[in-house]
C-alpha cells in the first residue's frame, strides 16, 4: 500500500513538472513572438504588418512605408538605395523583402548574417490574401491573418452583388504617363477590373506600354488613373480633351490614390475596389 501511495505521489509530481515545462515553453514562445524585431523593405508588407498589430515590432522601414504609424522604426531604405550597414547595426530578427528588393541587396544582407525572408509580389487578389496568410504563419499571427482575409472576402462578395447586370464595361487602368503604361492581366490591378465586372483593354499584352492612339482605338468606357499629384490631374485633362472618347463622354475618367491602389493588402484592395465600383456605377443610367 505504501509503495502504491509512493508511486502515485511520484506520478503526480511528474505530471506537475511536465505541465510547468509546457506552460513555460508556451510563455517563452509568446514572448519571443511579441519581441520579434522586423525590418520591412516593401510598403505592402509593412501595411500587412500593421494589420496584424505588429507596428511596435518594426524597427526598420523604407521611405514609401507609412512611417507615421511606425514609432519604433528607423528609415533604412529609399527608392534608390538600401542601407545594409544600418540594417546590420539594428540587428533585426528578420528582414522581409520582395521583388522590389534587388538580388544584390539580399545577398549583402545575408553576408552580414541577417535572416532574410523573401515574399513574391502578388499578382492577384487571391495571392494578396495568400501573402497575408503566409505572414501570419511566419510571425505567429495565423488566426488573426485568417480572420482578416475571411472578412475581406466576405466584403468582396457583398460589393460584387451591388453591380448592375449589364454588358461588360471596358476599362483602362493607367499606372504611368511617360510612357503611358497600363495594368495588364499579369498585374493584381487587373483584378480591380475583374471584380468590378469589367473588361481590361490591356489584357493579354506582354507589356503594359501603350500609345494614346491605341487607347483611343480601343475606346474604353472607363479610365482609372493610378497616380498622385499634378501628373494625375494632367492626364485626366488630356483624356478629357478627346470628346469622342467614351470615357470622356460618360464622365468616367477618374483618379484614385496610388498609395492605396499600388501597395495592396486584403483590406486596401477591397477599399479600392469599393471606390471604383462607386465611381463607375453610381448614377450611371447606361450601366
Amino acid at each position: 500500500m505504501r509503495k502504491m501511495l509512493l508511486y502515485t505521489a511520484i506520478f503526480a509530481l511528474l505530471l506537475t513538472s511536465v505541465s510547468c515545462c509546457n506552460n513555460n515553453t508556451n510563455s517563452e514562445q509568446e514572448n519571443n513572438s511579441d519581441s520579434l524585431q522586423i525590418v520591412t523593405l516593401t510598403p505592402s508588407i509593412t501595411k500587412q504588418l500593421l494589420l496584424l498589430g505588429l507596428e511596435d515590432n518594426v524597427i526598420g522601414h523604407t521611405s514609401f512605408c507609412p512611417s507615421d504609424k511606425l514609432v519604433n522604426s528607423e528609415l533604412v531604405a529609399s527608392a534608390a538605395e538600401v542601407n545594409v550597414e544600418k540594417i546590420a547595426v539594428l540587428d533585426p530578427d528578420i528582414v522581409l523583402v520582395s521583388t522590389l528588393t534587388k538580388e544584390k541587396v539580399i545577398k549583402n544582407l545575408r553576408k552580414v548574417g541577417v535572416e532574410v525572408k523573401y515574399l513574391d509580389m502578388p499578382r492577384s487578389f487571391d495571392e494578396i490574401c495568400g501573402q497575408m496568410i503566409k505572414l501570419g504563419e511566419l510571425l505567429d499571427k495565423k488566426d488573426k491573418a485568417a480572420k482578416i482575409v475571411a472578412r475581406q472576402r466576405k466584403r468582396m462578395d457583398s460589393l460584387r452583388h451591388t453591380i448592375p447586370e449589364s454588358e461588360k464595361v471596358k476599362f483602362l487602368i493607367q499606372i504611368g504617363a511617360k510612357p503611358l503604361y497600363a495594368a495588364t492581366s499579369e498585374s493584381f490591378m487587373h483584378d480591380y477590373i475583374k471584380y468590378a465586372q469589367g473588361e481590361n483593354i490591356a489584357a493579354g499584352l506582354s507589356s503594359g506600354t501603350l500609345s494614346r492612339e491605341s487607347v483611343l482605338k480601343k475606346n474604353p468606357d472607363v479610365i482609372v488613373i493610378v497616380t498622385m499629384g499634378m501628373a494625375g490631374k494632367e492626364e485626366k485633362e488630356i483624356w478629357q480633351g478627346y470628346p469622342n472618347l467614351k470615357a470622356t463622354k460618360n464622365d468616367q475618367v477618374h483618379i484614385i490614390d496610388s498609395d492605396e491602389a499600388s501597395s495592396p493588402t486584403p483590406v486596401t484592395f477591397v477599399n479600392v475596389l469599393d471606390t471604383i465600383i462607386e465611381m463607375v456605377y453610381k448614377n450611371d443610367s447606361k450601366h
